[in-house]
């Protein structure tokens, strides 16, 4: 019995994999295990991964073709053995100091099912600048104040297994399984805590799901299109007759024009309005061009610096209800 396992997919990308596998390794602890699900492929992962379950330093791995993220993060599930699940992807950053805290939490607190927390953005191509996904955080306070089903980052979620029952397997017929994951678990009765540490870092690049899910597109994008569908499902207000109308239909090139005035009114009439995530320096400075390799290994070196900055100057705190009494509603 493992109190965590840690469940990671990958699909050729194995010069992401080592980066991330071998801060996973570093940070495991005696009581954990790392599941590694491979879906086939043919660029040295599996003879890679057999290396590290030989030398003991994964607990089991599978390397065979699959149909898909979801398919494999299941196969994980099904076959992990810990108390807990963490999801790990192949090409982010994770700061498992973040990650050990909320396992601690969680061992504590075995009403709650599902735990995430912050994450930041930084693109592959541009180290100097890591963005907050402030909106999700936004998301988590809507639905602990008022219930309201909601989308949130899946990288720093942690699942405890046996309610895998309540929350179901991820869905296989969806490219954005964290977005269907999370509609799906805060409009259900499923307890979600909230971690204000900085537990990952999206890490950007050109193989990454996003890019590869909206090429081509020229008008709406097919990540947009696939997130409404999921919400139109969950959300029973998204079916509203202003829902449709101001978000559904594809308006923005006739709403775009009127927003500089919108923005303006708001200013004067002292109203908040949304900025976008908030984005902040790094501290990375290029002194040169990078190699292809190089420039993966410094990424990862930016990410990992940036959340222990991060949470070393933000003592970690925990948002979760229990027997629908708030436990902690301290801002994120």
């Amino acid at each position: 019995m493992y109190t965590l396992s840690y469940v990671l997919t990958t699909y050729n990308k194995l010069p992401f994999l080592r980066q991330v596998v071998e801060r996973l390794i570093a940070a495991r602890q005696p009581d954990e295990e790392i599941v590694v699900c491979d879906g086939g492929s043919k660029d040295g992962t599996k003879e890679y991964l057999q290396g590290l379950f030989e030398a003991g330093k994964i607990q089991q791995f599978v390397s065979e073709r699959d149909k898909g993220e979801a398919h494999g993060f299941n196969k994980g599930f099904l076959r992990a053995k810990g108390l807990l699940l963490k999801l790990i992807t192949d090409d982010d950053a994770f700061c498992y100091t973040a990650i050990a805290e909320a396992k601690q939490f969680m061992l504590a607190n075995p009403e709650v099912d599902v735990l995430t927390g912050n994450t930041g953005l930084i693109h592959l191509e541009r180290l100097e600048t890591v963005s907050f996904y402030d909106d999700v955080a936004e998301n988590f306070r809507r639905w602990l104040d008022k219930k309201e089903v909601v989308w949130m980052i899946g990288l720093p979620l942690l699942i405890r297994r046996e309610s895998l029952a309540l929350t179901g397997l991820l869905h296989t017929g969806t490219v954005q399984v964290d977005t269907e994951f999370t509609y799906r678990i805060t409009s259900l009765n499923v307890n979600l805590a909230w971690s204000t540490a900085m537990m990952s870092v999206r890490l950007e690049n050109p193989q990454s799901n996003f890019r590869v899910m909206n090429r081509g597109q020229k008008w709406r994008r097919a990540s947009d299109e696939e997130a409404d569908r999921i919400r139109y499902y969950y959300d029973k207000r998204y079916s509203s007759l202003k829902n449709v109308l101001t978000q559904r239909l594809p308006f923005d090139w006739l709403k775009e024009p009127f927003r500089p005035i919108k923005r303006a009114l708001f200013d004067l009439l002292k109203r908040p309005q949304y900025q976008g995530n908030t984005a902040v320096a790094t501290g990375y400075v290029a002194k040169a061009a990078l190699d292809e390799t190089t420039r993966l290994a410094v990424a990862f070196e930016v990410a990992d610096q940036f959340m222990a900055a991060h949470n070393a100057a933000n003592p970690t705190q925990f948002l979760f209800k229990t027997n629908q009494i708030t436990k902690a509603l301290s801002a994120t």
